[in-house]
């Protein structure tokens, strides 16, 4: 390949000593690096991420078309809210847009996942009914004592 290389810049060298000479003499160089260095450059595959591709859709706020940007997993989790509250993702959107109004709509819409999940994933002691007391008591657990 590398002899092949020099014949290509010795032709074109003879034709015309522009800017094409100089790319191959570049990758003649490059080329004569790599057989010096073999080890050198080789290219270590990164692991793959944990981290899931950001999906984009669009959604209605405020009853304007925009688009967001969130992980995958934060989409399944509004479209699985948005289905049993019965609503649309339209309106999780507005409904976050509401509560978060300070902050992108894109972190509005996680904060607000978070949220949501916290408050259904939560034990009721955190909760208590409105005119209780339970929310000043401590859980019935005792303490451990070594």
């Amino acid at each position: 390949m590398r002899i092949e290389l020099k014949r290509m810049i010795d032709r074109t060298l003879a034709m015309d000593n522009g800017p094409l000479a100089a790319i191959l003499q570049v990758a003649v160089g490059t080329l004569d690096q790599r057989i010096a260095q073999p080890q050198s450059h080789i290219e270590e595959k990164e692991e793959p991420r944990s981290i899931s591709a950001m999906i984009c859709r669009n959604v209605r706020v405020d009853g304007r078309r925009t688009s967001v940007k969130l992980e995958g997993e934060y989409w399944q989790v509004l479209e699985a809210m948005a289905f049993e509250t019965g609503g649309s993702l339209d309106r999780l959107c507005d409904a976050a847009r509401r509560d978060y109004p300070y902050r992108s709509l894109a972190s509005a819409l996680r904060v607000y996942a978070l949220a949501m999940l916290s408050q259904a994933a939560a034990p009721p002691s955190f909760f208590p009914a409105e005119g209780s007391d339970s929310g000043s008591k401590r859980s019935g657990r005792k303490r451990q004592t070594a």
